[in-house]
């Protein structure tokens, strides 16, 4: 029976209590500086809004930029690639030559006549 007076006690005087948490917030609103944007809502149909034909002629250059820089990537890739081609072949060719060189011409060849039958 005392535990159920303690509680109900305490509750109320929780309750009953000045909340001075909502005066600290009020005090900090007051103290915040007002926030200002500068950037307003345009309506698609109201006015300062872009109409279609000009968004159509921004959306056109800006798709000929992108392809026109998407060419230039490709290309320099394909010269990147033509240029490692041509160092590959320029060292087998090398490499094919040293070869030739440090061997002599004459190799044993196969002929079926120095071949012993089994």
């Amino acid at each position: 029976m005392k535990r159920i007076a303690i509680t109900a006690l305490s509750a109320m005087l929780f309750s009953c209590s000045k909340n001075e948490s909502s005066s600290a917030v009020n005090e900090n609103s007051e103290r915040a500086p007002q926030i200002t944007y500068d950037t307003t809502a345009v309506d698609s149909f109201g006015p300062g809004a872009t109409s279609e034909s000009v968004m159509a002629k921004i959306n056109a250059v800006a798709i000929k930029r992108e392809k026109d820089s998407l060419a230039a990537i490709a290309k320099a890739q394909e010269e990147k690639l033509l240029k490692e081609k041509a160092e590959k072949e320029a060292k087998e060719k090398k490499e094919q030559k040293t070869i030739g060189e440090s061997k002599p011409e004459t190799s044993p060849a196969y002929s079926p006549e120095n071949s012993s039958p089994n």
